[in-house]
């Protein structure tokens, strides 16, 4: 599985480096600016770097990503700098299997209260429903990256025109990015048409490869999420169950 660690030098930069591909990544020197906004999976950091001047900001991040001391893993990061991927996906293991129980047990804390507030949204916000949701499924599943395919209805701009049903994709590894769907998000929901009859259903996982599919349905409207995960756990399984059967109508 590919994923991104990060770790921060000094007061200026951090070292951004990309793991699990096929060829051997030396990471890239980063201003430390750039962490708002940079695709990462977990963020290192030294014990001194840690000051109460750049701990509120440090840990905002925790939103987004786990973060974790250096010393935790007896990792410096000369030594960070030249981690070869196994080693790697054992301190990212580390890091993101605590930080998505923890997500876990918040949203399990939650779980009535984000379900209402989600129902809320669903009827006449429909994209804002479904970034939120992608930020729950996203965190709640320690994705590195994660797509939802949804049915959407385009209205029509004239009178002689009918309502059109769209496809529509949101898609991001860091953010929810709302897109119009095409032929291939067709070709997908046709796919998997027969396994939406059901609330929730985990229709494909290679827990080797981090491959997950996702089928659900939301008042019979058909929801298609494809995610690479680092583990999937009966707890995980549980709450997204507990989830979309949260936010059925059954009036």
């Amino acid at each position: 599985m590919n994923f991104s660690l990060g770790y921060i030098k000094n007061d200026n930069q951090f070292l951004l480096r990309q793991f699990g591909g096929e060829e051997r990544d030396r990471g890239k020197l980063m201003d430390l600016e750039e962490l708002k906004d940079a695709e990462l999976n977990g963020l290192i950091y030294s014990e001194n770097f840690l000051t109460e001047d750049n701990k509120p900001t440090l840990f905002e991040l925790i939103r987004f990503f786990p973060l974790r001391k250096g010393e935790e893993f007896a990792l410096s990061h000369d030594a960070f700098a030249d981690l070869d991927d196994t080693n790697a996906q054992k301190i990212y293991s580390k890091m993101n299997e605590p930080w998505v129980l923890g997500n876990n047990l918040s949203l399990l804390e939650e779980l009535f209260k984000v379900i209402n507030h989600l129902k809320k949204l669903y009827p006449n916000e429909r994209t804002a429903f479904f970034e939120e949701l992608w930020f729950i499924l996203k965190s709640n599943l320690g994705a590195t990256d994660l797509t939802i395919v949804y049915n959407d209805i385009e209205l029509a701009k004239k009178e002689t025109e009918k309502n059109k049903l769209i496809r529509v994709k949101v898609e991001g590894s860091r953010n929810p990015n709302p897109v119009s769907g095409g032929e291939v998000e067709d070709k997908l929901m046709a796919h998997y048409e027969n396994e939406f009859n059901q609330v929730f259903n985990v229709s494909e996982y290679d827990p080797h490869k981090g491959e997950l599919v996702l089928t659900a349905s939301i008042n019979n409207s058909p929801v298609l999420v494809m995610a690479k995960i680092n583990q999937l756990t009966r707890l995980q399984k549980a709450l997204m169950n507990s989830l979309f059967e949260g936010l059925q109508n059954h009036n």
